[in-house]
C-alpha cells in the first residue's frame, strides 16, 4: 500500500526557497503544506503560488500537525534556533548550509535532533550529482593512481550582495568559509576523505572591511593536499567554479559550482584505459598518442610503469545548470524521505556531513584570524 506523502513546511520564502518548492512539487513522496517568512509579502506571494497557508513567524508553521519536515532556508545565524524549535516539536529538518555558525551550536542541534528521534541533515546537493559521482568512481577505482593535489577556484559574483546584505555580516553568515565554503569542504571530503586545515587566509575589500576573498589548504586522509579559493568580487558574467585534481597518472577537471562537466587527461596501459572508458558514457574519447614499448617505459613516484597511450575524455550529462540543480535538490529530499520510510536505507547525506564540513570551515576561520 502506498504511503501518504510527508508534509513539508518551508521557512524562508526567498528566491531559493521558491526554487526548492518548485523542485519538490514533482516529488510524490512529499506534499507542500505551508510556508513561513517574517516578511509578510514574501510569505503571501509564495503561499499563493503553491496554494498553501502562509505564516509570518516560524513557530506557527512548526506547530502545524500537517508538517512533518521543516525546510530551513533562512540566513545561517537563524539555523540554531529554528532546528532546535523543530526538534523540540518532533519535526524533521532539512537545513540549508551551513548547519550552524559554530561546531558547539551544531553539536547542540544534532543532540536535540537525536534525542527527539528526528533527522537534521544539511542540503549538500553537490553529492547528488552525476558528475560528482563520476569523479568519485574514477578516484575510488584507482585507475589514475592516487590523488596528489586538488585546486578549487570559485569566482562568485557580488552583484546581488550590496554592502548591507547579511552575507557580509559575519555574525549572521559566519563569513565565506562557513556560509559558502562548507559545500566544497564537504565535496572534497566525499572525494578524498577526512581533512585537516593546514593554513588559511582572508582578504578584506579596500575601505570596507568586508572579507571578499579567502583561501585555505586542506590535507586529506589519503595524502591529497587541496587548495581552496573563494572570491566574491567579480561581475555576474564571470561567475564560475572549477576543480582540478592532479593524480599520479593524469588530471581530472570539473566545471561548474553545480558540477556540469568532467574531463580527464591521463596516461595509462591498455587495461587502465579500458577501465577508465567504462567509467561512464563519455561524450568524447580521444587517443592523443600511442606509445611504443620502449617509450612507454616510464618511472614515476618510485614505480616503473608500462604505459601504452594517452587519452582524453569529456562528459557533460546535462548542460542545463538549473535543471541539474533542481534534480539534485529533489534527489536529496527523496533520499532523506526514503530513510524516514526505512531506517535501513543508507543516506547519501547524513548529519555527520554537516558537522564535519562546518568543523573544517571553523578551523579555516580560526587560522585566517591568526588563532590556533
Amino acid at each position: 500500500m502506498a504511503k501518504e506523502p510527508l508534509g513539508l513546511g518551508l521557512v524562508g520564502c526567498g528566491a531559493f526557497g521558491r526554487f526548492c518548492l518548485e523542485a519538490y512539487a514533482a516529488l510524490g513522496e512529499v506534499r507542500i503544506a505551508a510556508v513561513a517568512d517574517v516578511a509578510k509579502g514574501a510569505a503571501d506571494a509564495l503561499a499563493a503560488a503553491f496554494s498553501v497557508p502562509a505564516h509570518y513567524a516560524p513557530e506557527g508553521l512548526i506547530a502545524r500537525d500537517d508538517v512533518q519536515i521543516v525546510h530551513v532556508a533562512t540566513p545561517p545565524g537563524t539555523h540554531r534556533e529554528l532546528v532546535l524549535a523543530a526538534a523540540g516539536a518532533g519535526k524533521h529538518c532539512l537545513c540549508e548550509k551551513p548547519l550552524a555558525l559554530t561546531v558547539a551550536q551544531a553539536d547542540e542541534m544534532l543532540a536535540a535532533a537525536k534525542s527527539a528521534g528526528v533527522i537534521a541533515p544539511v542540503d549538500f546537493v553537490l553529492r547528488h550529482n552525476e558528475v560528482t559521482e563520476a569523479v568519485k568512481d574514477i578516484i575510488d577505482s584507482g585507475v589514475l593512481g592516487k590523488v596528489l593535489s586538488a585546486r578549487l577556484t570559485n569566482c562568485a559574483s557580488d552583484g546581488s550582495l550590496p554592502p548591507g546584505h547579511w552575507f557580509w555580516n559575519r555574525e549572521m553568515s559566519g563569513g565565506i568559509f562557513i556560509e559558502h565554503g562548507v559545500h566544497f569542504f564537504d565535496l572534497y571530503r566525499y572525494w578524498l576523505g577526512a581533512g585537516e586545515v593546514l593554513d588559511a587566509h582572508a582578504e578584506a575589500r579596500e575601505g570596507t572591511g568586508q572579507q571578499d576573498r579567502v583561501t585555505c589548504t586542506v590535507r586529506h586522509a589519503g595524502g591529497a593536499v587541496a587548495s581552496h579559493y573563494h572570491g566574491f568580487d567579480q561581475p555576474t558574467m564571470l561567475d564560475r567554479t572549477d576543480h582540478r585534481l592532479v593524480c599520479e597518472l593524469g588530471d581530472i577537471r570539473v566545471e561548474g559550482w553545480i558540477p556540469l562537466t568532467v574531463a580527464v587527461d591521463g596516461v595509462l596501459d591498455d587495461d587502465g584505459a579500458s577501465r577508465l572508458a567504462g567509467n561512464c558514457p563519455w561524450d568524447s574519447l580521444e587517443i592523443l598518442e600511442r606509445y611504443t614499448p620502449e617509450r612507454g617505459q616510464a618511472g614515476s613516484r618510485g614505480k616503473q610503469r608500462n604505459l601504452t597511450q594517452r587519452i582524453r575524455l569529456r562528459y557533460t550529462p546535462n548542460p542545463d545548470k538549473q535543471a541539474v540543480y533542481a534534480d539534485s535538490v529533489r534527489a536529496l529530499l527523496a533520499d532523506q524521505v526514503a530513510y524516514l520510510r526505512d531506517r535501513a536505507h543508507q543516506r547519501v547525506v547524513t548529519e555527520e556531513n554537516g558537522r564535519e564540513s562546518l568543523a573544517l570551515a571553523a578551523a579555516a576561520v580560526r587560522l585566517a584570524a591568526g588563532r590556533p
